[in-house]
């Protein structure tokens, strides 16, 4: 798998996990993005051992904004679509 390949399937799993969380509150939302966050830097440095923890974690942070832009997007979208019906 190429480098860009695998960033599409992160964006593609960001979208899903934004999808998930779409009108959650915020609070169990940001709960569990914490967690999602610890974890998926604890494996990363496993399966990128050699990569400076900062870096990983750098990464991990952008996959955490992306889901929480994507959450965002949606809430919007379907704000605008119920008022655009009534």
């Amino acid at each position: 798998m190429t480098e860009a390949e695998l960033v599409q399937r992160w964006i593609a799993a960001a979208d899903e996990v934004a999808l998930a969380f779409a009108h959650e509150p915020d609070e169990k939302v940001d709960a569990s993005l914490a967690r999602m966050r610890q974890s998926l830097i604890e494996k990363f440095l496993v399966l990128f051992p050699s990569a400076p923890p900062e870096t990983i974690a750098a990464g991990v942070d952008s996959i955490i904004r992306s889901i929480q832009d994507r959450k965002r997007e949606i809430e919007r979208d379907s704000i605008a679509v119920h008022r655009s019906k009534n």
